[in-house]
């Protein structure tokens, strides 16, 4: 689990990687999404809704969303190529962020 976090830490969109002949500068190549985040797309089961979130790449070790991201390897396997994708309800994904959100915060308070 702590490899595919890491992984997905380093990957900002499912764009393809930019040829060696086109200038980039840093950032570029995964522009919209900011430095230490990883666009996770949710949902896309019966009802069709499926959102895009950007979540804290240190976030997805927390047991909440670690758990969804077992359902995703289960479902898509590890070497799915793409964005990231948990098949679950938007609403269940907010809840879990909502819990992995308040205990972070709570954790920088008592530091």
């Amino acid at each position: 689990m702590r490899q595919l976090i890491r992984r997905l830490s380093r990957v900002g969109d499912c764009s393809p990687p930019p040829s060696h002949s086109q200038e980039t500068r840093k950032g570029e190549a995964h522009a919209g999404v900011p430095e230490g985040h990883v666009p996770v797309h949710v949902g896309g089961g019966a009802d069709g809704a499926e959102e895009r979130f950007l979540v804290r790449a240190e976030l997805l070790g927390a047991p909440a969303l670690a758990d969804l991201l077992g359902r995703a390897a289960q479902e898509y396997g590890y070497r799915h190529q793409g964005p990231l994708r948990i098949p679950c309800p938007v609403a269940v994904f907010r809840r879990a962020l909502a819990s992995v959100a308040v205990a972070a915060a709570g954790d920088e308070e008592g530091d």
